[in-house]
């Protein structure tokens, strides 16, 4: 797996656990039950119903699958096991939405989705570790075929790499050419 595609497969799932969590998990309670007039209000906004916990969770898991691109192999576990942390967090708060009374369905499915989006972080923890930190400009002095490359071989004069030519190789005219004799 490459690292653009962990990083995409973080952010789906954080995605899709954001759309969970704007969905309605509980049914709005009557207005006796909320306590004295004037201090809360019943809206019928399903938005209003978005857990804060489960929303900062998303997040969490959002951010620790960039940083995951930006980090090392010790930063890559400790920011995607922060982002496993916060999909166990997902998950329980849905769970405790799922068993308070007037739970609807979106609850028990985004408690199911928060197990699937810990396994996909798990998963995307592991393969990160076959993920190298490559040097874009870095190239040889050869191009893929095995020519000489005057692009690449510039390059590595600019690193201050020795580039020898092959001892095979004449050059007709150079500056350490010997007359002809003929």
């Amino acid at each position: 797996m490459t690292k653009s595609r962990g990083v995409l497969i973080i952010l789906v799932i954080a995605a899709a656990l954001w759309a969970l969590t704007i969905s309605a998990w509980q049914v709005g309670a009557g207005g006796d039950t909320l306590g004295p007039s004037g201090v809360a209000k019943v809206t019928e906004d399903a938005s209003s119903q978005a857990s804060p916990v489960a929303t900062a969770c998303v997040a969490i898991i959002a951010v620790s699958g960039l940083l995951a691109a930006m980090l090392g192999r010790i930063g890559r576990f400790v920011v995607l096991g922060l982002a496993g942390i916060a999909g166990i967090g997902y998950g329980i708060t849905a769970l405790s939405a799922a068993s308070a009374p007037g739970a609807t369905s979106w609850a028990i499915i985004a408690a199911v989705a928060a197990g699937i989006g810990v396994i996909g972080i798990v998963w995307v923890s592991v393969a990160s570790n076959g993920w190298t930190s490559s040097n874009r400009y870095a190239r040889t002095a050869e191009a893929a075929g095995g020519e000489f490359d005057s692009a690449a071989t510039w390059d590595a004069l600019s690193r201050g790499e020795d580039v020898e030519d092959d001892p095979d190789d004449e050059v007709p005219n150079g500056p350490d050419a010997e007359p002809d004799s003929k």
